[in-house]
């Protein structure tokens, strides 16, 4: 497994770690509060997901790197790769952001926007990871 794979694989199973244990917080909180999940206190857990997440990304992939040094870790295939897990991955998180842009002009309640781009970011991620362990293993169609 190259450098560019590990990467990937790291980063969705951290993603859906911190996206598992967000919802997690906030269901045990609506139910043992006895609250709908728009009224759970979902802002903290929520920052704390996304901070650690990507802080804990960020030192692996730091390690990694420095692991790596001197050697070569990218080549043209994985630069192709890259390309086509970004363009997978854009279209939902575009997609998040239109929604919630349109929600917030509707003055819909702030815990369904943030949940909108939330939700939608983590899925646009998970899809380009996908698309790229995927291109990894089968390779790019053209």
């Amino acid at each position: 497994m190259g450098f560019g794979e590990r990467n990937q694989a790291i980063g969705l199973v951290l993603g859906l770690a911190a996206f598992v244990a967000y919802w997690a917080i906030v269901i045990v909180r609506a139910a043992t509060d006895g609250l709908p999940f728009a009224e759970v206190a979902w802002q903290g857990p929520m920052l704390w997901s996304v901070g650690l997440g990507g802080g804990l990304y960020a030192v692996v992939y730091g390690t990694m790197r420095w692991r790596a040094r001197g050697s070569r870790v990218t080549d043209e295939r994985d630069a192709e790769i890259e390309r086509h897990a970004e363009a997978v991955g854009a279209g939902l998180t575009g997609l998040a952001v239109l929604a919630t842009l349109i929600m917030l002009a509707l003055d819909v309640d702030t815990f369904w926007a943030a949940h909108v781009l939330f939700v939608g970011a983590f899925l646009g991620s998970m899809a380009g990871s996908a698309a790229s362990l995927a291109a990894y293993r089968e390779g790019v169609d053209r």
